[in-house]
């Protein structure tokens, strides 16, 4: 009588991202058209919107940021810098995504009757559906002169030095979790003009998350 025997193979993860890494995008305009040439040891103090709903996370920001610019050698602590930083953040209410993933199957089948065996596989497509964010982050940059002198209403009369877009999509709604992620990226590229959208995908275990953490 044959015998068959069949060994399952292992089956891959089927979610869309897995979660090991994240997807960052950043564009850096510049009022110049060229990256900015920012001095060492400058002098940059953020200001922060008064207006946030959850000043809580917005000083835990904040603070980031703050460690951000000491690592790359600013200074954060003068009453009359040169550079005031403004910044913003938020999250949109998310978007439904439906559709199907392919999924593989394969064994292996032992046919003891003739001594051999045979692959074989084949292929089904399992439906998904799931919620889609795009998280955000913007950062402007301020001649020091220029915004002292606009006075109140310095952040809509005065015109920004450099601005920052940051963005990623993915299935994450905690912000203050990913928000981590946008400012290594955006930071990464502080003051360049990059002429077009740079995407950079960052892992949980990229070294440069412990100087957050």
């Amino acid at each position: 009588m044959m015998k068959v025997c069949l060994f399952a193979l292992p089956i891959t993860c089927l979610a869309l991202g897995c979660g090991a890494s994240y997807s960052v995008g950043v564009n850096g305009y510049s009022s110049t058209g060229q990256s900015l040439e920012i001095p060492s040891r400058s002098s940059i103090q953020i200001v922060a919107d008064s207006n946030i709903p959850n000043p809580i996370l917005q000083r835990e920001v904040m603070a980031k940021i703050e460690t951000l610019l000491k690592d790359q050698g600013y200074d954060v602590e003068a009453d009359k810098p040169d550079y005031y930083l403004r910044f913003h953040y938020g999250i949109d209410s998310g978007r439904a995504v439906t559709g199907f993933i392919p999924l593989w199957h394969g064994g292996f089948y032992c046919d003891y009757s003739y001594g051999y065996g045979h692959r074989h596989s084949y292929v089904t497509h399992v439906p998904y559906s799931e919620v889609v964010y795009t998280r955000w982050l913007v950062l402007r940059l301020f001649d020091g002169d220029a915004y002292r002198a606009s006075g109140d209403a310095a952040s809509k009369e005065t015109e920004p030095l450099w601005i920052g877009e940051i963005a990623s999509a993915g299935t994450g709604s905690d912000l203050r979790g990913l928000i981590d992620y946008m400012l290594i990226v955006g930071f990464e590229y502080f003051g360049q003009d990059t002429g077009r959208m740079i995407s950079e995908v960052i892992s949980r275990d990229d070294e440069r998350l412990w100087l957050l953490r």
